[in-house]
């Protein structure tokens, strides 16, 4: 077995950060970890003193690189891994718009194709879907085709899930409809997560959908109820709900432009640093200059125009996903939301990996999968391993 060794770097631990570290791999695994000049093999990689991380675990993201994930093709698929790759993501789930049945088959099934071919290998781990909609509340879609938003009917659903044979891992569902904590119930203990999200739901609606299992918030603040009045009398929504409940692991789409640094530190000092996900939400306009995309498939989807680091919806109201990449969240969270690296760098390994149960990712920790990412004091991104082979 080959083996080589990273060494003179900071690794990035989920309660640290360690100067003058060392780490071996071998076999596509984390073998050991080190003191600087301790570990030996064949071949020994000068980290020149950058900070070493886990591979970045975005499981929220549409696209990049001109490509968009429900083209569903080969180029879209290895434009939109490629351009999120050079930016220290070696995991992915990718991520649906509301659209018919007929395009999410056609999704699936071009996906699973890819993900078995040689072609796969070197790129980014593909773990499976994350499904934002079809069922969503229409007062709450966003960026989403209203058009394509439907009430979660079991007969639909199911067959979807058949469908896509096990390749769902997230779906986002508004709770409130009827139906979903029903949803809910019996695709959770197929290993799916339910996600709160694009959603009118009232405070107690979010409990209900607690107690049947949904156990993340989508996009903290985007398209998500919050306190209204009624009758003079404050109602909190599904916003108020994900902050205060334990329970609901959040979103953060922490690209300096959905949010501004004031609701970071908010949302940081509310959750901590262990119940919060960095996701980029990004289109196919991520990696890419300034100009007009389509979000979502070049068939059905919508025109949006990227300027000033964001998509803007042509009503110039409404933002459309990000163009953000992994090391921009990091980069944010750490520079205007004052959050320490090791704990923001926790945000997008560790904990999305243990919220989709990926027991192998998001950790530098022997016999963890050797995926790993090389950046500077500004996070900027120097070197990519994908089980243990430098990609970037």
């Amino acid at each position: 077995m080959s083996s080589f060794v990273i060494d003179n770097v900071t690794a990035i631990f989920p309660d640290r950060a360690a100067p003058d570290s060392a780490v071996k791999v071998g076999d596509g695994a984390i073998l050991e970890i080190g003191r600087r000049g301790s570990l030996t093999a064949e071949d020994v990689i000068d980290g020149e003193g950058l900070y070493l991380a886990p591979g970045f675990m975005d499981i929220h993201v549409h696209g990049g690189g001109g490509g968009d994930f429900m083209d569903a093709d080969d180029g879209s698929f290895r434009a939109a891994l490629t351009a999120h790759m050079k930016h220290g993501t070696t995991s992915i789930v990718p991520t649906t718009t509301c659209t018919d049945e007929a395009e999410l088959e056609r999704i699936f099934d071009s996906a699973g194709r890819f993900i078995a071919s040689p072609e796969a290998a070197g790129l980014p781990h593909v773990l499976g879907f994350h499904l934002e909609g079809p069922f969503i509340s229409p007062g709450q879609a966003g960026a989403q085709d209203p058009k394509y938003v439907v009430p979660p009917e079991e007969g639909l659903w199911r067959r979807i899930v058949d469908g896509a044979r096990g390749l769902i891992r997230i779906w986002t569902v508004a709770p409130e409809l009827p139906g979903a904590c029903e949803m809910c119930r019996e695709l959770c203990g197929e290993g799916i997560v339910f996600s709160a999200g694009h959603s009118d739901a009232a405070y107690d609606d979010a409990v209900r959908a607690i107690e049947a299992g949904y156990t993340m918030a989508t996009h903290l603040y985007s398209s998500m109820s919050t306190i209204v009045r009624r009758n003079g009398y404050r109602v909190p929504g599904l916003l108020e709900a994900a902050m205060l409940h334990d329970e609901l692991c959040c979103e953060v789409i922490a690209d300096g432009k959905h949010l501004p640094a004031p609701l970071l530190k908010l949302i940081y000092k509310t959750k901590g640093p262990d119940r919060i996900v960095l996701v980029t939400d990004a289109m196919r306009g991520a990696g890419m200059p300034d100009g007009d995309y389509i979000l979502g498939s070049r068939s059905q989807g919508q025109l949006v125009s990227v300027f000033d680091g964001i998509a803007h919806m042509p009503d110039g109201v409404s933002f459309a996903g990000s163009v953000a990449t992994a090391d921009r969240l990091v980069r944010v969270m750490v520079k205007e939301a004052g959050v320490p690296l090791h704990e923001a760098v926790k945000m997008i390994t560790k904990n999305p990996a243990r919220e989709i149960g990926e027991a192998k990712k998001g950790e530098i920790a022997p016999g963890f999968d050797a995926d790993l990412v090389l950046f500077d004091g500004d996070v900027n991104v120097k070197g990519v391993f994908i089980s243990g082979r430098r990609v970037v």
